[in-house]
């Protein structure tokens, strides 16, 4: 018969171990989930895929996420999250001109949309919405919504400064970040089916330049604070 010295002794090594291994899991799960979404779609991926990729048992899954819609969101979250954050917390150089920093919001950004993946998740949105509305709904709150905020944001500067043209309306938002969803689209399903090779990074550099164009009134000085 084991010492109970042994046996506590034992259990407190392990605990530690044990306690890191499950507050991972919704890590795991989550990376899990999105190389399966993105190789296999939302409705042909199912939590025991999930589960046999993660290393764990389905009903584990349901210790941390109530449903597939559950994961897909948390997937949503966890990518965007860092992305949305640091958006939201750069803060604007007054000394600088709003095209410089319209230029630098949007390359960054571009670089940051490709870098997480959401690459990923929005063409799963775009090829499955129909079925399931709530990716869409989840993919514009988590993502598009706060985007669309600091974009607006960035050109109601502009006007302020006398430096953007027009008003700033929603569907001048959703222009500028147009090309992204194109590019988007090219990566995950045009790419591999015969379409002509691009070049991303010429690609990302002329659509700023156009929605730079489109925006900014040229010949504009920013005014110099003091002046």
């Amino acid at each position: 018969m084991q010492d109970s010295a042994v046996i506590e002794f034992s259990q407190e090594k392990q605990g530690p171990r044990w306690k890191r291994r499950k507050d991972a899991r919704p890590q795991e799960l989550i990376s899990a989930a999105l190389s399966l979404f993105g190789e296999f779609g939302y409705s042909q991926t199912r939590l025991d895929d999930v589960a046999a990729k993660a290393g764990i048992s389905k009903g584990t899954v349901y210790l941390y996420f109530a449903s597939k819609q559950d994961l897909f969101e948390a997937v949503i979250r966890e990518r965007a999250a860092p992305w949305i954050e640091a958006i939201r917390s750069r803060e604007d150089n007054t000394n600088q001109s709003t095209e410089v920093v319209l230029r630098e919001f949007l390359d960054w950004g571009w670089q940051q949309f490709l870098e997480s993946k959401l690459y990923l998740i929005a063409r799963i949105v775009l090829a499955e919405s129909n079925n399931f509305p709530h990716l869409a709904e989840t993919y514009l709150r988590e993502v598009m919504g706060p985007v669309h905020e600091q974009l607006t944001r960035v050109l109601n500067r502009g006007v302020e400064r006398g430096e953007v043209r027009g008003e700033v309306t929603r569907e001048r938002i959703k222009v500028l970040l147009a090309p992204l969803s194109w590019l988007a689209l090219w990566r995950q399903a045009l790419k591999t089916h015969g379409s002509a090779p691009i070049d991303e990074q010429v690609y990302v550099r002329e659509a700023i330049d156009m929605a730079v164009r489109s925006v900014i009134l040229p010949g504009e000085g920013a005014p110099q604070p003091g002046a």
